[in-house]
């Protein structure tokens, strides 16, 4: 009995310095990981009003431009192929133009030939998990499920001067929707050094999104190279898709279609051992 017990042993830590070693192995071996992006966005898309009555185009009526905006992810590998995901992308941008045709939105109208300040704001926080069902010590490949919560806003304003027998007096015109969604989505996640001899360049990437039928759809993604600065940081470059989702809306709420996407720049802190 004592042999056997003892040969029991000799077996259960045999496979647990195995696991240690080969958890040592992988080049992917950090416990958390935290990601800061700086990326310039380019908004597309159009909000209609409620009820589906009136709408404006970002582009065609208020061609908004280029501008900077961040994003993070926070990642805790709390089991070798386990991971806890927050991931946080708000967007806010504002511009003001001369509109050449008349719009109709939230029961407000505003003239062709008027100045209106338009400002955008979508606000995206997103939980997840990741199983990663591929881990070797070069490449590991994940399913991610998340719920991203997105809150758009969209304000149109305009100011101007009426006279009458009193004298003049200023008027402002403004009109406001919103639209709290939770959006689940799900797909593939991966990330590969293709030079397994120094273990710090990567490739990464990610693609998720769902069909909500009548109701709309979501679609997320992005893609980036990392390059090592020093032990815990890595350069971070690539393209991001932060969000593009299309919703229809119901019985008094608005309608949104928003894609905003563009390259991003950032940096990686990565720490312990997992």
């Amino acid at each position: 009995m004592r042999a056997a017990f003892c040969v029991l042993l000799i077996i259960l830590l045999s496979c647990l310095v195995a696991g240690v070693t080969s958890a040592q192995e992988e080049l992917d071996n950090a416990k958390s990981k935290l990601q800061l992006n700086a990326w310039v966005s380019a908004p597309t898309g159009y909000f209609n009003g409620k009820d589906g009555e009136g709408y404006f185009d970002l582009q065609r009526d208020f061609g908004f431009g280029n501008y900077v905006t961040f994003s993070g992810r926070g990642d805790w590998r709390f089991k070798r192929k386990h991971h806890l995901l927050f991931s946080a992308s708000p967007v806010v941008s504002s511009r003001t133009t001369t509109i050449n045709r008349t719009i109709d939105w939230q029961g407000q109208t505003f003239s062709a030939g008027g100045s209106v300040e338009s400002t955008i704001r979508s606000l995206v926080f997103t939980p997840g998990y990741q199983w990663d069902f591929l881990r070797r010590r070069t490449i590991w490949v994940g399913l991610l499920v998340n719920v991203n919560l997105a809150y758009t806003d969209a304000k149109l304003k305009a100011t101007g001067k009426v006279t009458g027998s009193g004298g003049s007096a200023t008027a402002t015109t403004q009109a406001d929707g919103s639209l709290f969604a939770p959006l689940p989505a799900l797909g593939p996640d991966f990330r590969w050094y293709p030079v397994s001899s120094s273990g710090r360049f990567y490739l990464e990437g990610a693609l998720t999104g769902m069909s909500f039928f009548g109701y709309g759809n979501f679609v997320s993604g992005n893609a980036a190279l990392g390059f090592p600065i020093s032990h815990h940081w890595n350069a971070r470059a690539g393209y991001l898709m932060g969000s593009r989702f299309k919703i229809y809306g119901s019985s008094g709420d608005i309608g949104i279609r928003l894609t905003q996407k563009r390259p991003v720049f950032g940096l990686e802190y990565h720490w312990g051992l997992r």
